[in-house]
């Protein structure tokens, strides 16, 4: 049976030592002169300015880039409430909000390949690279952010690195397979190098 064709970014499930995810998170903060829109499961960077809208000291995020070079700082896992529209369940491009952020860099994700072309098992241990062409949903709340199935060899500098087929009923290989991946260029386990700005 085909795999459904339904993009919902990256989801943390558990932790590279085996313990199950335990939803700790790092409180962001979204510019509101920020002219994209945020969803649940979108990547993300640091943009190492400080806030004009917060003097809190929270960190500043935008959304990642799909060039293969730059990390990956987090993964968006939910929003603070919008009091101005309670049934918002993204960040609209220029509204500003607080997002909370899974910044582990041992988080191991799953993700919806893009069937940009047939992955199987030969893909195992390889680096990806992400996929952004498909719209976050303003019904669920949920990122378009897919891994780029034709974006998958030998190099380290891509954000992802795949370990295994997400082992759930109904998930095939072939199209649209959920995979289990780890971010391997994420900007806190190479701080050293990057100063922990994914840009």
């Amino acid at each position: 049976m085909a795999n459904v064709d339904a993009p919902f970014g990256l989801r943390p499930v558990r932790h590279l030592n085996g313990n199950p995810w335990n939803g700790s998170t790092q409180r962001c903060l979204v510019e509101d002169d920020y002219g994209v829109a945020l969803f649940i499961g979108d990547p993300v960077i640091v943009t190492g300015t400080a806030g004009a809208d917060d003097t809190s000291g929270l960190p500043v995020i935008n959304i990642a880039t799909e060039a293969h070079s730059n990390g990956v700082y987090g993964v968006i896992v939910s929003f603070e409430p919008n009091p101005d529209n309670l049934t918002l369940k993204h960040i609209p491009l220029s509204t500003g909000g607080y997002a909370n952020v899974c910044i582990d860099p041992d988080v191991i994700f799953i993700i919806q390949d893009n069937a940009g072309a047939v992955l199987d098992g030969g893909c195992i241990s390889g680096n990806a690279l992400l996929e952004s062409a498909t719209a976050g949903s303003t019904i669920t709340g949920l990122s378009g952010w897919e891994l780029d199935a034709a974006g998958v060899g030998a190099n380290i500098t891509y954000p992802l690195q795949i370990l295994q087929k997400y082992m759930v009923e109904g998930n095939a290989m072939g199209n649209n397979c959920i995979w289990e991946v780890i971010i391997s260029n994420h900007t806190l386990r190479n701080a050293a190098a990057t100063g922990g700005i994914g840009i």
